[in-house]
């Protein structure tokens, strides 16, 4: 298993609800420099447990709502996962992150959590999220570069 595993999930028929997966599927182009692997979860948490279950460092991507900006990024400690209270995350990422509080003494790592502007029965992501994909994907990537190299 390679040293960082980066998981996106999320679901791709709700608009901004997959910007996680996108994003994965973006830097799995981009990244060369770590010992990376990127792997698509969707909303298959079961996958997505299996995959985690013997990696020692875990960062994942998301969609969240908490009142920031859309398109704006917040690092959440997996360590701290019972803070996560006042986040609305979608059914299928509460099970993951209840999996992952019960292994926390065995896996580090950090949520990434996008601000989504729109999740609604749709393809694609909202217009404003579009906009912003540059950026994001630029701070995202970064971001993944320093919480690796914190971590070494």
């Amino acid at each position: 298993m390679k040293e960082i595993l980066v998981l996106g999930i999320g679901n791709r028929l709700m608009m901004d609800d997959g910007i996680g997966i996108y994003l994965v599927e973006e830097l799995m182009k981009q990244e060369t420099e770590y010992d990376i692997q990127y792997i698509v979860g969707e909303s298959d948490v079961d996958y997505c447990i299996q995959q985690i279950e013997n990696a020692k460092s875990v960062i994942i991507i998301d969609a969240t709502i908490s009142d920031n900006q859309p398109g704006e990024i917040t690092i959440y400690p997996l360590d701290h996962l019972a803070a996560f209270h006042s986040l609305d995350f979608s059914l299928h990422n509460l099970h993951l992150f209840q999996v992952l509080y019960q292994l926390k003494d065995h896996i580090q790592g950090y949520l990434i959590g996008i601000e989504a502007y729109e999740i609604t029965f749709n393809l694609g992501l909202s217009e404003i999220i579009e906009s912003r994909w540059d950026h994001i994907v630029k701070n995202v990537k970064d971001l993944i570069e320093k919480l690796i190299n914190q971590a070494r």
